[in-house]
Formats: C-alpha cells, sequence, structure tokens
C-alpha cells in the first residue's frame, strides 16, 4: 500500500538532492553559499538533503514491517527490510565502482541510507522503549563526535562522504527518527502534529545548541547535524503531510520522482561521469548551471514518467 503523504516527501527529498548535485557541486564555478553542503561548521539548507532520505527510508521502514507484519512474522517483516537495504547498498557500491573508473570519484549516498538503515534495524524490537531509542541516539553520536575528534580517525571519516562506514553509525540514528515519527503518525494521524511541531522546534534548537560545543559537520555525520536535521526532516514531514493528507494538495510531479527514487538516483551518475570526463565540472556561471539543471531535472522526470508507465503496464 502506497502512501501518497509518503511520495511526495521522497520527491521533494530526491529533487532537493539532485538540484543540489548539479547546481552545487558539478556545474557552477562556485557554489551558492547558503546551498554550499562541504564548509565544516557552517550550517546550510544544502545540509538536509541526505537526512531527508535518512529520515523518509525510517518512516518507509515502519510501514514496510507494520504492513508486511499482516500476512507474516515480524521476523520475516525485517528480513525483507534487511534484504532491502543490502540490494539498496549493491546498487550503490556497483554505481560507485563505475563512477571511480570513469570519474575518479565516489558519491556513497545510496551505501550511507542502506546501512544506516540496517544498523537502525537493531533498536525497533519492543524491548526498547522510545526513551531508549532516544537516549541510544544520543550517547552514540556523542561517542562518535568524541572519536572522531580523534585526527586520524576523522582523517578515517573523511576518506568517503557522509563519513562512509563510520558516519553510517550515527546517522542512523535519523533513521531510527524517522521510524518512530512513523509509527506515531499512522497510530495517531493529525492529532500528532501539535507534537511533531514541537519535537522538530526542540531538535533545531538543540542542533544549533550543540554546534556551539561540537564543530558542526554534516561531512561525517556527527551529532549535531544528526540532531539539527532530524529537527528539519520531522518539521517538513508535519508540512507535507498536513498538505497531503488533511488539504488534499498534492503533486504528481513529487509523487513520480518519489516513487522513482532509485532511478532518480542511478542516472545522476553518467551526468557526472559526462561531466568529468569532458572537463565541464564547476566550470558554469550561476545562471548557466541553473539552465542545466533545469534541463537535466526536465530529462529525470520524464524518465520517471516512463517509469511509471512500464510499471503500470
Amino acid at each position: 500500500m502506497r502512501y501518497k503523504w509518503v511520495d511526495v516527501y521522497r520527491g521533494i527529498a530526491v529533487l532537493f538532492m539532485v538540484t543540489l548535485h548539479f547546481f552545487v557541486d558539478i556545474f557552477p564555478v562556485s557554489p551558492i553559499p547558503f546551498l554550499n553542503y562541504e564548509v565544516r561548521g557552517v550550517i546550510s539548507i544544502g545540509d538536509m538533503a541526505i537526512a531527508l532520505f535518512l529520515f523518509i527510508s525510517g518512516v518507509s521502514t515502519y510501514l514496510s514491517i507494520s504492513q508486511r507484519k499482516k500476512s507474516e512474522s515480524e521476523d520475516d517483516a525485517v528480513k525483507h527490510v534487511i534484504l532491502r537495504y543490502a540490494k539498496i547498498f549493491v546498487i550503490g557500491l556497483l554505481l560507485d565502482i563505475l563512477l571511480i573508473c570513469f570519474a575518479e570519484r565516489v558519491w556513497w549516498v545510496l551505501e550511507t541510507i542502506s546501512l544506516a538503515g540496517i544498523l537502525s534495524l537493531f533498536f525497533i524490537p519492543k524491548c526498547f522503549s522510545w526513551k531508549m531509542k532516544v537516549f541510544s541516539i544520543v550517547v552514540i553520536g556523542l561517542c562518535y563526535s568524541y572519536i572522531t575528534s580523534i585526527p586520524e580517525i576523522y582523517s578515517m571519516a573523511l576518506a568517503f562522504p557522509n563519513g562512509g562506514i563510520l558516519g553510517s553509525v550515527p546517522m542512523s540514528g535519523i533513521v531510527l527518527l524517522g521510524y518512530m515519527s512513523g509509527e506515531l503518525i499512522m497510530k495517531k494521524r493529525r492529532q500528532s502534529l501539535p507534537v511533531f511541531i514541537r519535537a522538530g522546534i526542540l531538535l533545531l534548537l538543540a542542533g544549533f545548541m550543540l554546534s556551539r560545543f561540537i564543530t558542526y559537520d554534516r561531512w561525517i555525520g556527527n551529532l549535531p547535524f544528526v540532531i539539527l536535521s532530524s529537527g528539519f526532516s520531522i518539521l517538513l514531514m508535519v508540512a507535507v503531510y498536513w498538505l497531503v493528507e488533511i488539504k488534499r494538495i498534492t503533486s504528481a510531479i513529487l509523487s513520480d520522482f518519489g516513487q522513482s527514487a532509485l532511478l532518480m538516483f542511478a542516472l545522476n551518475y553518467p551526468v557526472l561521469a559526462l561531466a568529468a570526463n569532458m572537463n565541464l565540472m564547476n566550470s558554469f556561471s550561476i545562471t548557466e548551471a541553473a539552465l542545466i539543471t533545469l534541463i537535466l531535472v526536465a530529462f529525470l522526470y520524464i524518465a520517471a514518467r516512463l517509469r511509471r508507465s512500464f510499471t503500470k503496464s
């Protein structure tokens, strides 16, 4: 069973990430400051892109397990989710191997999402209360932030985008918060929205405050990033749920992107490889980069529509 608001949320995440990838990372000579997600210690709206995916993957995990538990055991439902995450990891790894061969770069987004998703599953059993789950996220994040303050370990984490395998550990907290949010919003529906608004604002403020004591670092996914981006993700969920489920305002474009998220990711790789091989990396003005991005997003939308057409037939 598909939920429109989940597809729209995922569509926003996809569109946001690919736009950032083209408009900030690949084509412009210099990125727009408030979108630049590569500056350590500086909070940027671009930082939220991967967090949105981690969060909605947690929501989707809850929906998948709860639906499958109606016809099979909980263990089998969890195994199905693990297998799905494992497939995403393999696809991401293969795509990154090709990217290394053609562009000498690694994206490591699909791998981060899959590893963080698998790690989050260790904390979903009922023996972990909500307080224990939140406590675990904070403790793991603090330990990780301390460990990566050691220069040698920090260098290891920086070897891959998003902290590589190490970064997947704290980022699993965003997935877990997504799982918990999915559970609450599907049980309480619109009655839960005020709770989420308070929680989102609280997490945003907590993330800002933590960044005064622990250097904010999205590139390795430390605790200030995990907390702050989780708050942002929750508040976006409230807005999307309210618009789609309550006000019945939806978007076919975002829904199509959301239902074809993996395809949208895969199509980013040839764009990056071609840009690198044709010496087009970071060589366009902001206006030119915006036009190229608009054209590429249009092609991605056509691909999403074709994919949906073939799926239906």
